[in-house]
């Protein structure tokens, strides 16, 4: 086992005031142990991603690091206009998951429709937040994380001045999980050479607010995760039709429509003919827009001093840094349920530093990564926890958070949801759902409950 030093943890930084980073604190605070917490927070309020932002009125200049996968001009073209704290959220957006199962374990949603809407959303995570107030700073933006001794030097500026501050932390919450920052673009042929042709044709969901843009056009849209079966709807209805779907793999979560036309992946782009070519040959011609859905880089780029990169370095349990678990990752996994997945991390984390539970060796931590590695790959697909491996990977979590030491106060200390097998089958049943509520049209807002889709648990 790993023997931290337990009795020395008390100082604890949390990076982010997003759902995850909520997560950790409560967490962190059940423990019977007088753990100081500070949240910072970039924003002015509560609520991470959740938050819309939406485009400037003016083009600004935006200088951006390496983002993998993409070739500069695309990069740069595409997030050049980006807001300060840019979200992936855009007008009209609906969550992917029924409330009851994206909720958290001990904050039910209010009477809503049953995948809630941008707004509402943001004020749940408000009123989950609301007795954690005192910990966390507003608009301080964490700028540099670095290891000194035993503890963790972070460097922080509030909004407004001149210097960063640097304050010491015993160990380090990182809850924003850098993967819905900057876009991820495929290696297609001839893109560079499109974006610097065409600049005001090509966009990025990072960078989606509305489909004002694509009135009229005749569209291509690439890649159909859950955002993008949402946003070739929106285009759809202002778009010349068809519009021009390319996957690689097939989204669970997308429905081809009257108005799209299937195809597979996107291979190359022709700048003399505003042509597009497809792994089975296939050529559009005369193109105006291109949407890429194609997910997004991770980057933590106040972790840049760590070597190795975090990116490349596989987390135990997809939480901690081997060779020093004080600093510890939260929601690096894709295609989750992010609010309980959060709640069953941090309750793992609560209990490790707490020292109510001990981790394995580094030896056998950088055992399972390498597993985990050859299983399922590096970067994205080391983090990807398709259903039902979300599920199993809660319930273990659960399960070895249950074998803590008790408490002080002689109890579990707060525990996570265990997944039973009604909310197993909701979790799996949740595509679907999406699927058959967005066939509801505008009646669609009046949906309160699976059942009234058709759906029963056996």
């Amino acid at each position: 086992m790993t023997q931290l030093a337990t009795d020395a943890i008390r100082r604890v930084a949390i990076i982010g005031a997003g759902p995850s980073g909520l997560s950790a604190a409560k967490y962190l605070s059940a423990e019977n142990k007088s753990f100081e917490i500070t949240i910072f927070e970039q924003r002015n309020s509560v609520g991470g991603l959740w938050h819309y932002t939406p485009l400037p009125s003016k083009a600004q200049p935006h200088v951006n690091g390496h983002i993998n996968g993409s070739t500069n001009s695309a990069k740069d073209i595409i997030t050049r206009d980006l807001p300060t704290f840019n979200t992936p959220m855009y007008e009209d957006l609906e969550s992917n998951l029924p409330l009851m199962v994206m909720q958290f374990s001990d904050n039910s949603f209010p009477e809503a429709q049953l995948f809630a809407k941008q707004e509402t959303v943001l004020e749940y995570i408000r009123d989950y937040a609301e007795d954690l107030r005192s910990m966390i700073d507003l608009e301080h933006c964490v700028e540099d994380v670095r290891q000194t001794g035993n503890g963790w030097e972070v460097s922080v500026k509030a909004m407004g001045e001149r210097a960063a501050r640097t304050e010491q932390f015993d160990a380090v919450v990182v809850a924003v999980n850098g993967h819905t920052d900057w876009p991820l673009l495929p290696p297609v042929e001839g893109l560079d050479q499109w974006s610097e042709a065409y600049p005001e044709s090509i966009f990025h969901s990072v960078s989606y607010k509305n489909p004002a843009a694509f009135k009229d056009k005749r569209t291509l849209l690439v890649g159909v995760g859950p955002s993008g079966s949402d946003i070739s709807r929106q285009i759809g209805s202002v778009s010349k039709h068809p519009v021009l779907v390319a996957q690689r793999e097939t989204s669970p979560y997308y429905t081809p429509q009257s108005f799209t036309q299937e195809l597979p992946g996107l291979v190359s782009l022709s700048t003399s003919t505003r042509s597009a070519t497809f792994s089975d040959g296939h050529i559009e011609q005369d193109i105006d827009a291109i949407m890429f859905c194609t997910g997004y880089a991770y980057t933590f780029p106040f972790l840049d001093n760590l070597t190795p990169n975090i990116v490349d370095e596989p987390l135990y349990q997809y939480i901690f840094r081997t060779e020093t678990p004080t600093l510890a990752f939260m929601e690096m996994n894709e295609k989750i349920v992010p609010f309980p997945f959060a709640e069953c991390q941090a309750a793992l984390l609560a209990r490790i530093w707490s020292g109510r539970l001990s981790l394995p060796n580094q030896a056998e931590m950088k055992r399972w990564g390498e597993k985990v590695i050859k299983e399922r790959g590096v970067g994205r697909g080391f983090y990807a926890l398709d259903p039902p491996l979300d599920l199993q990977y809660m319930n273990e979590m659960h399960d070895w958070c249950a074998k803590a030491s008790k408490a002080g106060d002689g109890g579990r200390g707060k525990m996570p949801k265990y997944w039973d097998k009604k909310e197993w089958w909701e979790r799996e049943m949740a595509a679907e759902m999406k699927k058959a509520f967005n066939k509801h049209g505008e009646r669609r807002h009046e949906v309160q409950s699976y059942e009234e889709l058709g759906f029963r648990f056996q």
